[in-house]
């Protein structure tokens, strides 16, 4: 069975945008009230997961082509 290019779209464009902005918006303003607490190590995780999501996307599609 092949994979669905559309659900993998789908699926790297939601998990990226709700669960990894909700986390960079929550980690960005405790960091900005609390600097120094360790609030700027979950912001530099989260914007590592979000580009790493979009990444191996790209990689995982790089040579395909449409019918």
């Amino acid at each position: 069975m092949k994979p669905n290019p559309l659900f993998d779209f789908i699926r790297s464009f939601l998990m990226p945008t709700f669960v990894g902005k909700t986390f960079v918006l929550y980690f960005g303003l405790m960091y900005s009230n609390y600097p120094g607490e360790g609030y700027g190590y979950g912001l530099v995780a989260t914007i590592i997961f979000t580009v790493t999501s979009l990444l191996l996307f790209l990689w995982k599609y790089r040579n395909h082509e449409d019918i």
